[in-house]
Formats: C-alpha cells, sequence, structure tokens
C-alpha cells in the first residue's frame, strides 16, 4: 500500500510555487518508490498529474510542472514529435553509416 506525505512548505517555497501555478495543486512524497509527486485536487479520483523525476525539490521542480500543464499539451505533444523524428533520422543515418562501413570493408 502506498505511503503519501504532503508536503505543506519547504526551503525553497516549491510549495507555495506549485500553488501559484494552480491552486488546486499539492505535493506529496511517495514513500514506496521514493518519488515526489504533483496532484490536483480538483481531479475526482484520481489526483495525480507528475512523479518527478529529480530527488530534490528545487527551480527543475517549477519548470516541468509549467511545461506539462494541461494547457501546454499541444506544445509539448509538438515538442515531443520533433524530438522523436530527430532520433529517427539519426539513428537511419547511424543504419546506413554502420551499413557502409561493414560493406566497404568487406
Amino acid at each position: 500500500m502506498e505511503k503519501l506525505f504532503k508536503i505543506d512548505s519547504d526551503c525553497l517555497d516549491i510549495v507555495s510555487r506549485i500553488k501559484a501555478i494552480d491552486k488546486d495543486y499539492f505535493l506529496v512524497y511517495n514513500e514506496e518508490n521514493q518519488k515526489f509527486e504533483v496532484h490536483n485536487s480538483s481531479q475526482t479520483k484520481h489526483t495525480l498529474c507528475l512523479i518527478l523525476p529529480f530527488d530534490v525539490l528545487d527551480e527543475r521542480t517549477i519548470d516541468l510542472v509549467l511545461k506539462t500543464r494541461v494547457q501546454n499539451a499541444d506544445k509539448l505533444f509538438k515538442e515531443m514529435e520533433e524530438e522523436n523524428k530527430k532520433l529517427e533520422k539519426a539513428k537511419i543515418k547511424q543504419v546506413l553509416n554502420d551499413f557502409e562501413e561493414k560493406f566497404y570493408d568487406s
């Protein structure tokens, strides 16, 4: 069973800065997976919005919360698509380079 501990304050004032982004946001620490989580109290069943990939609460937390807000979803999906295209092109280039090396070394 998950053990969630609500965080009401912190030394860098991250909690209140997140509340300034959305008054319904709140932070918890999930003891089971040892991660910080952002939740939204206006969501009825499941309040989880985001599991933070950081071990500490700092400016990166604010940046990630702002970036992943629902209002920014279209922009975020576009960025993800562009990044996936870059990765795909790089992978194709690498496969062709590997093929050329093996072909010409034979």
